[in-house]
């Protein structure tokens, strides 16, 4: 028996420990709950709840006093006798206790109380967050088994009796409270076991561990030499056996100390459409063409050069510049890129891919490896921005550039929350009447300092860090706002929405916007949805046919934006419920040229399906007249009126037909666009 005492007499002291342990954030929980339930308590005209207060407060005081006792007993070592022991688990028994007491008084009065009155909020109050300490206290009490019984006890017990003696209306509540507080009981029991089964695996752990290292004082020898091994192998990529980043900053470290006088060059190579091939044809292939390409670089570099892998299809490719061979370093990318650009087989299939490379020095681009690693980063980044497929040296514009794009994005992040972002609105013009029949909304974006900020620019940006979706919900909501608000003259129209693919892919993008009608008021077959061609594509082709066919069942109309500019396969183009198509503006351009030809495609399939065609762009009388003699349906652009904070909703004279105008401009609109995203 004693044994038994001795064996357990470490588990209790861990148990005791990571009870104290979770004081702090308990203490945090319940002071903030305790603000939250004063409150509310004292919105209902109870003045003892100042006085509960006070006590809670004292109280918190005195275990925090208790917990910072502990922990000084803890690091001098005085807490692993029996009696300190049992010391510290009454200490922490009592006061967990003395707060559920506090809170059972807390709720008994009100309850009673509220008893005697309607409405009944601080009641309810009271009981969800009573619940919720219960709930809470299965975890962070579990260390200690009966203490933590008692104060769930205490808790729940409390306002369940006080439900049913005070208030008979409630007893369905107080028999929930009583299940609920048998459910309490059996996940603490639970947690508690767990816990305790943790610890008992972790002491033997350590037990075996210290057991091991005394038999294992012979194998000394044999474990130095597999940590030499193990050593070796966290130098290198498991896939390509090149070094990895570990193995290049250890090449350099050496490197920089045994050749002071010598530069190093250093290229990071970015693989140009791995990923596509890696999606497609699967990532064994995948790991197969690192491979295959590693191979081929290695052949074009000097006995000097180190190629490493830097992490999934980027590699590093490090030279020692002298001063007699100062060209050496673009004439080798150039063999890189002519190098990985040759098409390959693999399982029967031809394999083409491309590389970007950035250049950056060392020591002149920067004093740290990591630094000029990181500047030659920069570097890629700007090629596959602007041209892949080439070599670029660093510059410090491209520095700027990155930490621009960084600055805009912050700033971006906090414009949606604030009044910085706005729209304005173009006219869509009837190609058969020349009413206004719709008005483009385009988000504008005027930073407190930078000025103006480019919507080519910001958009992109709000693509490349994801938040689109934030500035996408935002303008949709703003703009079916305005679309309520602009009164007799825009009641019949629409508003077509031009949303990102990523929003539709977030969440249930179709719920979100039946939340927003609904708080705008504006009736579904008022709203249209415009998305790229994107659309289309395998990765998510289901996903978002399932969200366009809930919005068209809403009512909601579905048009296709920049129609032309990607591809489109004609059945999944008739797959989905789309309702019109929107010509990109190159093509519009070139109406009278070779443009002329995309343009009749388009209408000629948009009449197959039986969509309307818009054309943006418009420019000229020359060009509508030209568009209106193909059968496009709607216009827009500079012509007909530059975007404007304030919608104008005047007509057109029809000049571009034959038919007689109309001057009338009001009744005959027949929906509004937006496409507020461009």
């Amino acid at each position: 028996m004693t044994s038994d005492i001795k064996r357990d007499l470490p588990l209790q002291a861990k148990l005791i420990e990571a009870a104290y342990k979770n004081i702090p954030p308990m203490l945090c929980v319940n002071m903030a709950a305790a603000f939250g339930a004063t409150w509310t308590v004292l919105g209902e005209g109870y003045q003892l709840a100042w006085g509960w207060l006070v006590l809670m407060l004292v109280l918190t005081a005195i275990r925090l006093f208790d917990w910072w006792k502990y922990r000084s007993a803890l690091t001098s070592g005085a807490v692993g006798a029996p009696a300190q022991i049992a010391y510290w688990q009454q200490n922490y028994g009592v006061w967990l206790c003395a707060s559920a007491v506090l809170w059972a008084v807390l709720a008994c009065a009100v309850i009673d109380g509220e008893a005697q009155h309607e409405g009944c909020v601080a009641k309810y109050t009271l009981i969800i967050i009573v619940s919720a300490l219960a709930g809470g206290a299965t975890g962070v009490t579990a260390a200690l088994k009966y203490e933590g019984r008692c104060y769930i006890s205490i808790l729940l017990l409390s306002g369940s009796l006080a439900l049913a003696i005070f208030s008979p209306v409630d007893i369905a509540i107080a028999a929930l409270g009583l299940v609920f507080w048998v459910v309490m009981l059996v996940s603490h029991n639970n947690n508690n076991a767990i816990l305790r089964q943790s610890l008992n695996l972790q002491h033997e752990n350590i037990k075996l561990i210290a057991d091991l290292k005394d038999l294992n004082g012979t194998l000394e020898t044999k474990i130095i030499d597999r940590t030499r091994a193990l050593k070796e192998i966290a130098h290198l990529d498991a896939l390509t056996q090149l070094p990895n980043r570990r193995g290049l900053m250890e090449w350099a470290r050496a490197f920089i100390k045994d050749h002071n006088n010598l530069s190093v060059a250093v290229m990071f190579l970015d693989l140009d459409r791995f990923k596509q091939i890696n999606d497609a044809l699967g990532h064994d292939i995948g790991d197969r063409v690192l491979v295959s390409v590693a191979e081929q670089i290695k052949t074009q570099l000097p006995p000097d050069a180190i190629l490493a892998r830097w992490g999934g299809d980027e590699f590093i490719v490090a030279v020692p510049r002298t001063v007699e061979a100062p060209g050496r370093v673009h004439s080798l990318s150039d063999q890189i890129i002519e190098a990985v650009s040759l098409p390959f087989t693999l399982n029967g299939e031809t394999i083409k891919l491309g590389v970007s490379i950035g250049l950056a020095l060392y020591p002149d681009d920067d004093k740290s490896f990591t630094d000029v690693i990181h500047a030659a980063d920069l570097a890629v980044t700007e090629v596959k921005r602007t041209e892949r497929g080439r070599a670029l040296a660093y510059s410090e514009t491209y520095a700027e550039i990155q930490r621009r794009r960084y600055d805009l994005s912050r700033a971006l992040g906090e414009a949606i929350g604030k009044d910085e972002l706005s729209l304005v609105y173009q006219p869509l013009i009837s190609a058969k009447t020349g009413r206004v029949v719709a008005q483009e909304a385009l988000a504008r974006w005027k930073h407190p300092v930078l000025g103006a900020i480019s919507p080519d620019e910001f958009i992109k940006l709000a693509e490349d860090t994801d938040r689109i979706v934030a500035l996408g919900d935002w303008a949709l909501e703003r703009a079916c706002t305005d679309a309520v608000n602009w009164g007799q003259d825009g009641a019949g129209v629409k508003i077509a929405v031009n949303a990102s693919i990523k929003q539709l892919l977030h969440g249930h993008f179709d719920l979100k916007v039946v939340q927003i009608l609904n708080r705008t008021g504006l009736s579904p077959s008022r709203l249209e949805i415009e998305v790229t061609e994107s659309l289309f594509d395998d990765e998510h082709l289901e996903q978002v046919l399932g969200c366009v066919k809930n919005l068209r069942e809403l009512g909601v109309e579905i048009q296709i934006d920049d129609f032309g500019t990607g591809y489109s396969s004609l059945s999944r183009l008739h797959k989905f419920p789309v309702t019109g198509v929107k010509i990109d503006r190159h093509f519009v351009n070139d109406v009278n040229g070779q443009g002329r030809v995309i343009v009749e495609s388009a209408v000629m399939i948009a009449r197959r399906f039986g969509f309307e065609v818009i054309a943006e762009g418009v420019e000229t009388l020359e060009q509508a007249k030209a568009l209106y003699d193909i059968g496009v349906d709607k216009f827009q652009g500079y012509y007909f009126g530059r975007p404007s904070a304030v919608a104008c909703q005047k007509g057109f004279d029809p000049q571009w037909t034959s038919e007689v105008p109309l001057t009338t401009d009001g009744d005959g609109a027949s929906f509004l666009s937006y496409s507020g995203l461009r």
